[in-house]
């Protein structure tokens, strides 16, 4: 393996993708695309809670409706 562990990443999601022909024709686009998704977003605030709204009501009908 003498390619570094993102361009073989690339080449795999190009081959899965079937994104060859634009890969081709605009290599520096898709490259760029893969890096920028490769990306984090941003990191989470100190008091970030997964429960931002919590729900109020919450019901599961289990009957048909007639």
């Amino acid at each position: 393996m003498s390619k570094n562990p993102s361009a073989e990443i690339l080449e795999a999601l190009i081959e899965m993708r079937g994104l060859g022909r634009t890969y081709a024709r605009y290599p520096d686009i898709v490259t760029a695309a893969f890096e920028r998704g490769r990306r984090p977003i941003g990191s989470f605030p100190e008091n970030f809670s997964a429960l931002t709204e919590p729900a109020s009501r919450f019901t599961v009908r289990t009957e048909k409706p007639e």
